[in-house]
């Protein structure tokens, strides 16, 4: 089956359907032959600005029906708005819904010959589209004989005939490899053959020829291997690998060409022969020294035997042999001692090229192969060494017998294994790992300083005061060696306890004062209390009291009491003096004279009061009476004493400065025909009689709000704080009043 694109295609011509709805592009007619692939390119427009496709159906040889007035036929593809398209495999949409109709068909089968119909609805309307596919049988091809087989030196002819083709096929030629061949070809073009003589084969000559026929629609081949016959070529042989290391597989491949493949092997190692076969290679499993020497092989098929080109040669290697070490030093080696090692072997292949050691460290070679350790360490492990050349061969470890003093000396604790409290049994064991001499001796030490001899430290009834580090000693003929400090604690309750106060016991208020409580106990003592000079607890449970800052009130005497899980105990009291601080006094000075001066100030004040009054008495006169209309004067800048409260008094505010409400007092006169005023008790309210005669003036106490005396009177300039009185003057039959300077009038309506 072949797969073909667009130039497999013979294109007759463009059908463009030029109709009032709608357009399309697209080949005619379009030629394919059985099993090939056809690409139909397609394009088409929809009548109306936006219109989509909406359904589209690919019919075989499709005819229209006059009663169902549709078009009947195979479906090759089928896609509609509401589903998924429906259609075989080999039939592929490739275009879209707004101007692509592009089809696919692979492989194309003889029954597809004929015209396809694209049936294409929109929302605009609905279209047939014809397209004319010609299917025809492939232009075959028919070669003799399909495969080859001739011995070198032979002739050969193979035939190539056309068996059919459409159109014509317009060139037919043999290649080979893929490539041209323009000798010894005979065409025959009556019978459509093309004939390929090879007079006298070679081995050169095999492979793949190819007849090939070409027409407008495209080309076909058809194969013919041939196969040449010939004994084996001169052989040579590949070792895998040479160099061999010795006691490894070595494995020898002889090579020669051959047709048929050479079915013999004969080997051969120095001349002799030392193998027979029928497989190509000869393997040696553990090769060793004997093995080394020239190979080569000969091969033999049914042709004949063939010829030696070139031999190989096996080299065996090995690593180096009998390696030994030696110690120069011939007496016993001391810790920190240099020593000298010799590193030697008998026979190698390559040679020698370096030398290792073991174990490994921060000393060099004297010389290759010599090397030097300094200071030599205690613990020092059997030594070896290797002589290396592609590969290390190792002697056998030698012990240097160090001779050291003794190590990993430490104290056991043998008992009590609990804690230790005062009073109890303890034990001590100096103890070590190792030593060389093992001859050895031990010594104690308490804080650094000699104790006593012997392997074991006893105490009966220990004390706190045998407390302390413990380390032990031990020597031998080499030197000594000492533990690491043992560190022995012994339990007891508190005691000793005392308060100790910094910076010093007398502090000047205002500064710090720290109160300490000071202990001796094993475990540290874990609460504390503290007590004043009247044995009051202070609820402080740490160790420091701090006093920040210190007052007079802090002096006293002051202890403490502490505690672990093993008991308690208390410190004798301790005083602290607090004393007065230079600013204190000063500011106590100052405090009494103060007060004196406010004092005299108040008094200062009171004689004022009592002046302003009289005065403010003395400025109130006789006001002018009118029919009909009342004024409200303010008095700027002048205090008057507020009356007190008469029978006929009405009490009022200004809601909009609540938060400084004045008061205000209006008091009417009562006339002669004026009817008397029900109080609150609905009894009369007994008239007070007026300071004048004629009961003409009338005075109200206003306290001054925050934003104004009065809702109507805004002051101009600023007032002096305090009381501001004004005046309400009730006309009457009198004489008007004559107006006073420094006097604000308001007409009063009522």
């Amino acid at each position: 089956m072949h797969f073909l694109g667009p130039l497999f295609l013979l294109l007759e011509y463009l059908a463009f359907s030029n109709s009032s709805t709608w357009n399309f592009e697209h080949p005619a007619t379009l030629y394919a032959w059985e099993g090939a692939c056809v690409w139909i390119p397609c394009r088409y427009t929809i009548p109306g600005y936006g219109m989509v496709l909406e359904n589209l159906t690919v019919y075989q040889n499709y005819v229209f029906d006059d009663k169902t007035k549709g078009y009947n036929g195979t479906i090759l593809y089928e896609s509609t708005k509401s589903q998924m398209p429906v259609s075989p495999e080999r039939v592929k949409f490739l275009g879209d819904n707004k101007s692509n109709c592009t089809l696919r068909i692979h492989p194309v089968k003889a029954q597809d010959n004929g015209q396809l119909g694209l049936r294409m609805t929109s929302k605009s309307g609905k279209w047939m589209e014809k397209i004319v596919l010609n299917v025809s049988n492939s232009p075959k091809l028919e070669v003799s004989p399909k495969e080859v087989n001739v011995t070198e030196d032979d002739p050969v002819t193979m035939t190539c005939q056309v068996i059919s083709s459409y159109p014509e096929y317009q060139t037919l030629s043999w290649l080979k490899d893929g490539i041209p061949m323009t000798e010894q070809e005979t065409l025959q073009r009556e019978q459509k053959i093309l004939k390929l003589t090879l007079p006298k084969v070679t081995k050169q000559m095999r492979g793949k020829y190819h007849c090939q026929a070409r027409n407008d629609v495209g080309s076909a081949t058809s194969e013919v291997v041939l196969q040449v016959h010939y004994a084996p070529e001169p052989s040579r042989v590949q070792i895998f690998s040479s160099p061999a290391k010795e006691g490894t597989s070595v494995k020898l491949t002889c090579i020669s060409q051959a047709n048929p493949p050479p079915t013999n092997y004969t080997w051969y190692h120095n001349s002799n022969e030392v193998w027979r076969g029928t497989d190509e290679t000869f393997e040696i499993p553990q090769v060793r020294l004997r093995h080394a020497g020239n190979y080569y092989c000969i091969a033999q098929n049914s042709i004949g035997r063939g010829h030696v080109d070139q031999d190989a040669e096996l080299d065996v290697q090995y690593s180096p042999k009998e390696v030994t070490m030696v110690i120069q030093n011939p007496t016993p080696i001391r810790e920190g001692d240099n020593v000298t090692l010799f590193c030697n072997y008998n026979s190698s292949n390559p040679s020698v090229t370096r030398y290792e050691w073991s174990p490994h460290g921060s000393w060099k070679e004297l010389v290759p192969g010599v090397l030097r350790i300094q200071k030599v360490a205690w613990n020092a492990m059997p030594f070896t060494c290797a002589a290396c050349n592609l590969w290390c061969s190792w002697a056998q470890p030698v012990s240097l017998q160090v001779q050291y003093a003794p190590r990993d000396v430490k104290v056991l604790w043998i008992g009590p294994r609990s804690e230790i409290h005062s009073g109890h049994a303890v034990l001590l064991r100096c103890n070590f790992s190792s030593s060389r001499p093992t001859d050895v001796h031990f010594f104690w030490k308490k804080n650094g300083i000699f104790l006593k001899e012997g392997r074991e430290l006893s105490f009966g009834s220990i004390s706190p005061e045998d407390a302390g580090s413990y380390s032990c000693v031990v020597s031998n003929s080499i030197g000594q060696s000492t533990s690491e400090a043992l560190v022995l604690p012994v339990l007891y309750a508190p005691r000793r306890l005392r308060v100790s106060i910094s910076p010093k016991d007398s502090v000047m208020e205002g500064k710090k004062a720290v109160l300490t409580c000071e202990s001796d106990a094993n475990p540290p003592i874990s609460h504390y209390t503290w007590f004043d000079w009247n044995n009051q607890n202070l609820h402080h449970d740490h160790q420091k009291l701090r006093l920040d800052p210190v007052k007079v009130q802090h002096s006293g005497a002051y202890w403490c009491q502490g505690g672990n899980r093993l008991g308690v105990d208390r410190s004798p009291p301790s005083t602290l003096t607090v004393y007065y601080s230079p600013q204190t006094i000063s500011r106590r000075v100052a405090l009494g004279l103060g007060l004196c001066l406010v004092i005299l100030f108040l008094a200062f004040l009171g004689v004022r009061f009592q002046g302003s009054w009289k005065r403010i008495q003395s400025q109130q006169g006789p006001q002018e009476n009118s029919s009909g209309q009342s004024f409200f004067v303010r008095n700027n800048k002048i205090r008057r004493a507020p009356l007190p409260e008469g029978p006929q008094s009405l009490g009022c505010y200004n809601p909009m400065v609540e938060d400084s409400i004045s008061y205000a007092t209006l008091r009417f006169p009562v006339g002669e025909t004026d009817p008397p005023r029900i109080g609150d008790a609905g009894t009369p309210e007994v008239h007070r009689p007026s300071l004048n005669r004629d009961n003409t003036v009338t005075y109200s106490v206003v306290q001054k709000p925050r934003v104004g005396d009065y809702e109507n009177v805004i002051p101009d300039v600023p007032e002096d704080d305090g009381i501001h009185y004004s005046e309400l003057v009730h006309l009457g039959l009198g004489e008007r009043p004559l107006r006073q300077e420094g006097v604000e009038y308001v007409t009063l309506k009522h």
